[in-house]
């Protein structure tokens, strides 16, 4: 068994879980995980297809790839030299558009694009967890995408505080995701969910 081949491809399972998963594809895999898998046994089962992946796929090495990157842009730089200045221009600007789509896409991971659902439509809920637990809106999208039925654009604006946070919802799916989680354990905390108060009645936290 090769551990660090191992472990990277544990890496890569659990980040396309949180950023390249259709949830309400993988809930209906998860019960049928659940209702055909003995409780006991399901660990074991897990490690296997965690072990199966495991021989099947080869992640990428970081470094080595940075490395194929940094050669193959001198060499591309050393064949450009005689090349005209126009052709250079046109090379430099979709390289520099490459980078640009680049960062964008680093920063949609961190920070997902908020959806606002109008007042009407929607309801302001509690959650009893925040920045404390290294907390961030797309762990809130995707602790409640993977409990409940909800769909993305059913989660709106959230505001993490220090100790709690509010996410806006599709008031269908207000009460469904209060049930599913409040006495969830995440993160090392129990979680109390309701609905908000008025905002005017909020206290202020920094």
């Amino acid at each position: 068994m090769d551990k660090e081949k191992a472990k990277r491809n544990l890496e890569s399972i659990i980040d396309k879980l949180h950023n390249d998963t259709d949830f309400s594809l993988l809930k209906e895999y998860k019960n049928l995980f659940k209702k055909d898998v003995f409780f006991l046994r399901r660990t074991e089962v897990a490690a296997w297809l965690f072990m199966y992946y495991d021989q099947k796929e080869t992640p990428p090495v970081r470094s080595a790839a940075l490395s194929q990157n940094s050669t193959a842009k001198k060499s591309a730089m050393k064949s450009q030299s005689s090349a005209s200045s126009a052709k250079n221009s046109h090379v430099s600007n979709s390289s520099g558009f490459a980078e640009k789509s680049q960062f964008a896409k680093n920063a949609a991971d961190k920070q997902p694009v908020e959806i606002n659902l109008g007042e009407e439509e929607s309801k302001r809920l509690f959650i009893s967890i925040g920045k404390n637990r290294r907390l961030f809106p797309r762990e809130v999208i995707t602790l409640i995408m993977s409990k409940t039925s909800t769909p993305r654009e059913d989660i709106g604006m959230i505001r993490i505080l220090d100790n709690y946070s509010f996410v806006q919802v599709r008031d269908t799916k207000a009460d469904e995701i209060i049930e599913a989680l409040t006495g969830h354990r995440f993160r090392g905390r129990t979680l109390t969910v309701n609905y908000a108060k008025p905002k005017s009645t909020e206290p202020e936290e920094n």
